[in-house]
């Protein structure tokens, strides 16, 4: 349970976050405290030689008996110190107070403390103004100063704030009191900051989670809906169009087994019909039966030839046997061994190929296997009479061969998927108008192989014009 926690990017986000909070105040607070603790204590010198300096006035006044620059120094001293400052002689005698109210009077050490509503509790032995002469004061608001002084020296005497505790340690420990809210606070802050955050991250990730897990069940139409602009939303719209990827692959599956079942199960049924007709004695192995079933198989095998040939491209297995070509011949044979085809529909079949066409870089077989395939679907798509012009032209790194019909033409909607697979404009899938619906994507896959491609424009009722290219072989 431990480590499933831990493993939890919620948690690990909340311990990073955490962390980054407590080491950041703990600098903080340790580089606070050296700065405030080095102010401080230039603080306390500098008033330590004011209070020296001041006080050596006042004694230099009281030898010369100036009572008056005595008081104005002293009620000075106390404006600048904050503090209560009374000035005794060795009688008790107050001679100067910087509040002008105990001057003249004769008060002990502890009077003077009881006045001024500090409780203290005087040492044993004498009453003298040293902070030795005080056990454990109470923690103290305003602090006093006692000046004692005599004909050859004087003693300073402080009962400050928080008397028995050195300045600077008192110092330091406001300031520690006062860093813990912050880091109380802060950590609070972090941790609504981190839960906020994990769950505008988690939340998004749950839902893709979600979706990937109905997905793996077989439910490819899942989608999911996030419409961010963040990373976040970046992944949801690749795992989206992932998903579509996946579907439309797995529908082009579905469709490829059943236009192959189909494809097959056409010649299979005939050649069964043939083989059992003449095994029951319904029919005599005339030459003409013998030839039917021998078509039949010839169907099977191109058609199982066309497939590989497709699945070896699209795979990128293909092995083409490149090398430089004069197009003019490819072209040549290719139309040579179709032109009985074309004269038994009368069908005029031209060829224009400039005399000075640059050798292609390509497989002389495989290029002859996309012009017949071409040339024979331009035949079967063109009416009695029709035209069908073979030509090609350089460009600048590659030749351009047009095959052109003026056949029956190929409406717009049907443009776009010419070169799938088993798609046939003729939906009654005949292969006297339709073919296996293999030929095209052959084409496009081996135009591909080569480094060229290939389009189609066609305008019904116009005829239709197939474009495709080829590299230039090097010098």
């Amino acid at each position: 349970m431990i480590l499933r926690n831990l493993n939890s990017l919620r948690t690990r986000l909340l311990i990073v976050f955490m962390l980054i909070v407590l080491v950041t105040i703990a600098a903080v607070a340790i580089f606070a405290l050296q700065t405030a603790g080095d102010a401080f204590r230039r603080s306390i010198g500098q008033q330590a030689r004011t209070n020296q300096e001041l006080t050596s006035a006042i004694f230099s006044a009281y030898q010369h008996h100036n009572t008056q620059q005595v008081q104005q120094l002293i009620e000075q001293d106390a404006t600048l110190t904050h503090t209560h400052i009374i000035l005794i002689d060795q009688q008790q005698h107050v001679v100067a107070d910087s509040s002008q109210q105990l001057t003249g009077q004769v008060l002990t050490l502890t009077d003077i403390l009881t006045l001024e509503g500090h409780h203290i509790s005087p040492s044993t032995g004498t009453s003298s103004s040293s902070a030795n002469a005080f056990s454990h004061p109470s923690y103290h608001t305003i602090p006093i100063r006692i000046i004692s002084t005599s004909m050859t020296d004087m003693t300073l005497g402080d009962v400050p704030i928080g008397l028995g505790f050195p300045p600077e340690a008192r110092f330091t420990s406001m300031i520690t009191a006062s860093l813990w809210p912050t880091v109380v606070v802060a950590s609070l802050v972090a941790l609504f900051a981190t839960l906020l955050l994990s769950s505008t991250i988690l939340k998004p990730i749950a839902v893709l989670t979600e979706v990937a897990r109905r997905m793996e069940q077989g439910d490819l139409s899942q989608r999911v809906h996030i419409n961010t602009h963040d990373e976040i939303g970046k992944l949801a719209h690749a795992f989206n169009t992932m998903a579509e990827s996946l579907e439309r692959a797995e529908q082009l599956r579905r469709n490829m087994v059943s236009d192959v079942a189909h494809e097959l199960r056409t010649p299979l049924t005939n050649i069964r019909g043939y083989l059992e007709a003449i095994l029951d004695g319904l029919m005599e192995p005339t030459i003409a039966a013998i030839t039917s079933i021998y078509e039949e198989a010839l169907l099977l095998s191109r058609l199982v030839a066309d497939l590989q040939d497709l699945s070896l491209a699209e795979a990128g297995q293909l092995k083409l046997e490149c090398m430089p070509v004069a197009l003019e011949d490819i072209v040549s044979k290719a139309v040579n061994g179709l032109s009985i085809q074309a004269e038994k529909k009368q069908l005029t079949l031209q060829t224009f190929i400039p005399t000075d066409l640059p050798p292609v870089e390509a497989d002389a077989e495989r290029v002859g296997q996309i012009l017949r395939n071409l040339i024979n679907n331009a035949i079967m798509h063109t009416p009695e009479g029709g035209r069908i012009e073979v030509c090609a032209r350089a460009t600048t790194q590659e030749v351009e061969v047009r095959v052109c019909d003026t056949g029956e033409g190929i409406a717009p909607e049907h443009l776009p998927h010419l070169f799938k697979r088993f798609y046939r404009v003729d939906r009654s899938r005949t292969r006297a108008t339709g073919g296996t619906g293999l030929g095209l994507a052959i084409v496009d896959q081996l135009v591909q192989a080569h480094g060229g491609h290939i389009s189609v424009q066609s305008q019904p009722g116009q005829g239709t014009c197939f474009t495709f290219t080829l590299p230039k072989a090097l010098p």
